[in-house]
């Protein structure tokens, strides 16, 4: 008969709610769920095929070591013990800034990222590289200036604004919002609200606009600076805001004086002035949102432009207000601050590279491998992430990773990064497990469901990562012999717990760097599960604010709270609003006098270094790679590397290389056969695909291809075709302007 369990989606940030059918230990049935108050039963094809991630060829079962050119099958202690070993070996031989730590989170869960990076701190190392730093460092460094402290980002809040600008950004396909398909088809069905898309691609997005601005690529900065010269040139500047809540736009306005804006519009940005016109007064004039996606993020000019439109969005008076831009609620933070003006923030040895919320851009990770520095980097612990397939530079990061020392990989599957690495740890999948994640992305509400497993451990010998890092950790030392008390407390329940635990951190306050393991150790033998020990701890050491709209929920506000919400969480596998924020969202900022810090000094001269005669020099694409590879897609046939069946998509067409009916009748290229694509990095043989969604000049590999799966390679890994220098001044890898040549076989 088989029964349904509730659950939700891992392969993006949405996490849309999903019902599965599980017979004899196997999904066999997905459904989206009504009952989730988030995503309401809205679910894409993605996650219907939640099945292909949990079951598949590829997964691994016990312990492995590197033998050869295989692997070969060891026990759990002697994986544990080598690398315990051989970690603190390391360190005796070459210090602290021999090891980084790669993962640990994703759009599935993130409970092993803070015991990981507790580990990596115990070592001595900061070396944190994860996927947040390969697209969205330059949004991230310009949200913490603003804001006064990193962590704190913004989002825009479509589904209660009537114009919602799409920038860069196939919300069809890459969703990004809660139940986007149901918001675009309101917006379309409703007169008075309006859907702007800028993007040079015809998108799925871009299909149901009622304007399409259809640029010129990378010339976001010239249409950011044309929209705000018109916005003051018209008055339609919000000045009662930006004298209540901004700092810093008298020295700012000087940078737009001058500005060509319809020279800009139409001789760079190849635009129609008055759709830009229209665009900007109802982006200035009514109750509009932007929603920027990787057409900013992984782009030239990505830091300004992300300045840009913060600017644009203040002084319209879009900030902090329902319809605009938001800073959300959480339970915990996505990242730390490490703003790179303190002297105590850690930069890489090879590029002098600072971390943005703690975490460094993988882009960078295989030249801080591969030179001789002292102190490069000799071990890594990369975990819940296929660098070797999701970052750029493939062939760079296969010889870095020959390089190491060592390297271990805690995974699900055997990937292309597994088959490098010198030992596996099998991991439980996030079917498997419990676990979160921060992507509640509301205000003042705060949503937070803890996934429960669907499945019995598919293999006896997998573990949570989080309790595979908690062993490497006991193993070298760092976690002293605890009294009997702190594990007998947790089976008179997680009140009793904590006030064991409390008394002993009062007697023992050298152990508070290790709170984290403590808790995990004792609390997570009593619960069976380390991440739900450590979600404990998340609420325990939630903020004021968070705690205080629990309260306002109905919570108890003595010390019975905690095991209150928690029993509330696990009663509701599908979901739960576990706090309303009782300030306004200003309230949210960092900042002495809670107003937006728009002074970002540091930008003053890009920005004014942006003109329409130095743009136009740098759009001109060399002679020998006149075309722009976008390389990644974001379309319903790609689900980065967590689904590596390509069963999964049947007949679709997705292995292809999609190019413009205009590029194809000059190339000579029919549609179905293959074409050379050539870059500085390498060359690759692909189908085309000829469409009238891409534009002129660009062609485009979806992200997720050249899979090995049951032992064969599925499509082309468009980042072999990436040089790791194809990146801009915050390392972030340029995706969306890689040059190219494409020649007929």
């Amino acid at each position: 008969m088989g029964e349904w369990k509730k659950s939700s989606c891992v392969l993006c940030a949405q996490n849309c709610g999903l019902e599965m059918k599980v017979e004899n230990n196997r999904i066999v049935k997905v459904r989206g769920d009504q009952d989730n108050p988030r995503s309401r039963g809205y679910c894409c094809r993605k996650g219907l095929n939640m099945a292909h991630y949990a079951h598949n060829a590829d997964r691994v079962f016990y312990p492995m070591k590197k033998v050869g050119d295989g692997h070969e099958r060891i026990s759990w202690e002697q994986a544990i013990s080598e690398i315990s070993e051989k970690m603190l070996d390391i360190r005796e031989q070459h210090g602290p800034k021999a090891f980084a730590y790669m993962g640990g989170g994703g759009t599935g869960g993130q409970m092993e990222v803070g015991i990981g990076l507790r580990l990596l701190r115990l070592l001595g190392s900061r070396y944190y590289y994860s996927s947040l730093a390969q697209e969205f460092s330059n949004v991230f460094w310009v949200d913490g200036r603003v804001a006064g402290r990193q962590g704190l980002i913004t989002l825009p809040d479509p589904h209660r604004a009537d114009t919602v600008v799409a920038w860069g950004w196939n919300g069809w396909m890459s969703h990004q919002e809660p139940r986007t398909r149901e918001l675009i088809k309101e917006i379309k069905a409703d007169p008075q609200r309006r859907l702007i898309v800028i993007d040079p691609r015809r998108s799925e997005t871009a299909e149901r606009a009622d304007i399409h601005l259809a640029l010129r690529p990378g010339t976001d900065t010239m249409l950011l600076k044309a929209m705000i010269r018109l916005i003051l040139d018209h008055g339609w500047e919000d000045r009662n805001f930006i004298e209540a809540h901004i700092n810093g736009w008298d020295e700012l306005e000087p940078l737009f004086e001058g500005f060509e804006a319809r020279r800009a519009v139409e001789e760079v940005c190849d635009l129609d002035y008055d759709q830009v016109f229209e665009a900007t007064r109802l982006i200035a004039q009514t109750k509009s949102c932007i929603h920027e996606d990787l057409g900013i993020y992984m782009n030239r000019n990505s830091t300004i432009n992300c300045y840009m439109l913060h600017i644009l969005r203040a002084i319209t008076g879009r900030f902090c207000v329902e319809g605009g831009q938001l800073y959300p609620a959480f339970l915990y933070p996505m990242g730390s601050n490490s703003d790179e003006r303190n002297p105590k923030t850690w930069r890489t040895v090879k590029h002098n590279m600072f971390p943005v919320m703690g975490s460094f851009p993988p882009a960078i990770l295989p030249d801080e491998i591969l030179n001789d520095h002292p102190e490069r980097i000799r071990a890594l612990i990369v975990s819940a992430c296929n660098p070797l397939r999701s970052y750029p530079d493939t062939l760079a990061y296969e010889k870095a990773f020959a390089a190491l020392e060592l390297s271990v990989c805690i995974e699900v599957a055997y990937s292309e990064t597994a088959r490098l690495c010198d030992y596996i740890l099998p991991c439980r999948s996030y079917m498997e497990t419990y676990d979160t994640t921060c992507f509640n992305y509301s205000y003042p509400d705060l949503f937070f469901q803890m996934r429960q497993p669907v499945l019995e451990p598919l293999s006896e010998e997998s573990k949570e990562g989080s309790a595979i890092i908690l062993e490497l950790a006991k193993a070298m030392g760092f976690l002293p012999e605890l009294p009997e008390s702190l594990y007998e407390a947790g089976t008179k329940g997680i009140t009793a717990h904590l006030s064991v635990i409390s008394a002993f951190m009062q007697e023992n306050p050298q152990h508070a760097r290790i709170m984290p393991l403590i808790l995990a150790e004792t609390l997570g033998r009593t619960l069976g599960s380390v991440n739900q020990a450590l979600i404990v701890g998340l609420l325990v050491s939630s903020s004021q604010a968070f705690k205080a709209g629990a309260a306002a929920m109905g919570y108890p506000t003595d010390f019975t709270m905690i095991e209150t919400m928690f029993d509330d969480i696990l009663a509701h596998p599908q979901g739960l609003y576990l706090s309303k924020f009782q300030e306004d969202n200003f309230s949210m900022l960092r900042t002495d006098d809670k107003k937006l810090a728009l002074k970002i000094e540091e930008l003053f001269t890009p920005v004014k270094r942006a003109t329409i005669e130095s743009e136009l020099k740098e759009l001109e694409m060399p002679e020998e790679y006149p075309l722009i590879l976008h390389a990644g897609l974001h379309v319903d046939t790609v689900a980065n590397t967590y689904l590596r069946n390509p069963a999964w998509n049947r007949s679709r067409r997705w292995a292809t290389m999609l190019v413009s009916e205009a590029d194809a009748a000059r190339l000579g290229l029919a549609d179905g056969e293959k074409a050379r694509i050539t870059t500085r990095a390498s060359s690759a043989e692909i189908e085309v695909e000829i469409t009238p969604r891409a534009a002129e000049g660009c062609v485009y590999i979806r992200h997720g291809g050249g899979l090995i799966y049951d032992g064969k390679k599925y499509g082309v890994n468009v980042n072999e075709l990436v040089h790791r220098t194809d990146r801009d001044e915050m390392c972030t890898p340029m995706h969306r302007r890689i040059p190219c040549r494409v020649e007929k076989i």
